[in-house]
């Protein structure tokens, strides 16, 4: 993985910056569903999505936010395979940088990838609506071992969603403009940018498929529970309720099945209180006069049981 320079982190933080406030500013009423150039492949659409009854807009939001959800990425909401390079952490931004894959449409046609600026937001209009962005922007990084595809540019690829009054209809926009490159006749450029600009329309139907696979994989291994494998059944979390088989399930507390996330999580739990509570001890002995400070309860929010730092590399600006 090449490694980022200093003067790397401003710019991506400014490409990131100025592509949203771009991409906020088309998604007004006012802005055009044309570009202003004729040599990319772009689309624009804008579509008031009834989700009828098959998720809200936190539910939008959170599909947006999963790049690895399966049903997304096959109705081509998300770039088709990703992976994490880096992710940068300030104030009010979500930005990451990831490598990625566009599948071709037809056999013998090579398969398209990128290294882009994913950068999401939510934010509250003037009247308290609220607001979700996601913006895709091409940046170019050191040498990636990309030998067996094609270069593809991703110039803009925005997608704003936003609240209406009524709670079961949204109001959504979205605008793809990318160069595939290659000897690629137009309008197979044409149908690759159509799909990612038109994916909005099927949002509800992405919703529904999304949660009905999450039912038949496990939440931690997302293996598929198979009938004729006892091993592959899955069970909820008396925790979290997620799904998860025998192989990511512990069960502590005579039967009771918990996923070994919240099993983690409960020993961090007894060791921060263990410890606070033996530190309140050792200082009222040597102190009697100081008073006790109540200890609270601890809730780690990520324990990794693996050096993440040789997948990711997160970096604070």
């Amino acid at each position: 993985m090449p490694l980022l320079q200093s003067n790397d982190h401003a710019d991506i933080l400014a490409t990131a910056s100025a592509g949203m406030a771009d991409l906020l500013a088309w998604a007004k009423p006012e802005g055009s569903l044309h570009s202003a150039a004729t040599n990319w492949a772009f689309e624009a659409c804008r579509y008031e999505l009834s989700l009828d009854g098959s998720g809200t807009f936190d539910d939008v939001v959170k599909l947006y936010k999963s790049p690895n959800d399966v049903a997304a990425a096959l109705h081509h909401v998300h770039v088709d395979k990703s992976q994490v390079l880096y992710t940068f952490t300030a104030s009010s931004m979500d930005i990451a940088l990831r490598w990625g894959v566009f599948r071709s449409p037809f056999p013998l046609m090579r398969d398209r990838s990128a290294t882009y600026i994913e950068h999401t937001k939510e934010f509250a209009t003037a009247s308290g609506l609220r607001g979700f962005a996601r913006l895709i922007k091409s940046h170019a990084i050191g040498r990636v071992d990309d030998a067996n595809y094609v270069r593809a540019n991703i110039r803009s690829w925005g997608v704003v969603v936003m609240e209406t009054p009524d709670p079961n209809v949204l109001h959504v926009s979205s605008t793809v403009d990318i160069d595939w490159h290659g000897s690629t006749p137009t309008w197979v450029a044409t149908l690759m940018t159509s799909r990612r600009a038109q994916s909005i329309k099927a949002l509800a139907t992405v919703l529904r498929t999304s949660k009905k696979m999450a039912l038949k994989h496990c939440s931690v291994c997302t293996n598929k529970s198979r009938a004729f494998n006892r091993f592959s059944q899955l069970v909820p979390c008396t925790d979290c309720t997620k799904p998860v088989c025998s192989t990511c399930r512990s069960m502590p507390n005579r039967g009771a099945t918990c996923c070994w996330g919240c099993v983690k999580n409960k020993v961090v739990v007894r060791r921060l209180s263990t410890a606070g509570l033996t530190r309140r001890v050792d200082a009222s002995s040597t102190h009697p006069s100081t008073p006790e400070t109540t200890l609270g309860w601890y809730t780690p929010k990520h324990t990794a049981t693996v050096d993440e730092s040789i997948y990711t590399q997160s970096i604070e600006v």
